[in-house]
């Protein structure tokens, strides 16, 4: 096990070495200008779910790993590629939430959804 640079839990994780939260913000802020509000509410549904303390180790080690793959510069499909860049990102984001949706509370749904539209700029009256 081992930690990164302001990570937040340790893990074994193939990403989990790059994983840092403030890498996290900085590529959530980039999916604020090139993703959909589902896919940036998906991956701080994760974020919120790794903060709560009653997530289980092993579902944090997921949730690491799929959160380092998304800051990861490097990965199958550079995020640069307009269009395309986010693709296999979210694919792993949605293998993660897939695999630990059992842990995924109300609350974190609700952090994420509020988050995002704050970060996107959307107000309660543009939702209606």
């Amino acid at each position: 096990m081992f930690f990164s640079k302001n990570s937040t839990q340790p893990n074994d994780s193939d990403y989990s070495g790059v994983f840092s939260v403030s890498g996290f913000w900085r590529v959530v802020g980039k999916l604020t200008k090139r993703s959909s509000r589902k896919v940036l509410s998906t991956a701080l549904t994760l974020y919120y779910c790794l903060r709560d303390p009653s997530t289980p180790k092993w579902a944090k080690t997921v949730i690491v790993g799929a959160l380092g793959y998304l800051i990861f510069p490097m990965d199958f499909i550079p995020d640069a590629i307009l269009g395309m860049g986010f693709t296999d990102d979210w694919g792993v984001i949605i293998a993660a939430m897939t695999s630990v949706i059992r842990h995924v509370k109300d609350e974190h749904k609700e952090k994420a959804g509020t988050k995002a539209d704050r970060m996107l700029g959307i107000s309660d009256s543009q939702e209606a």
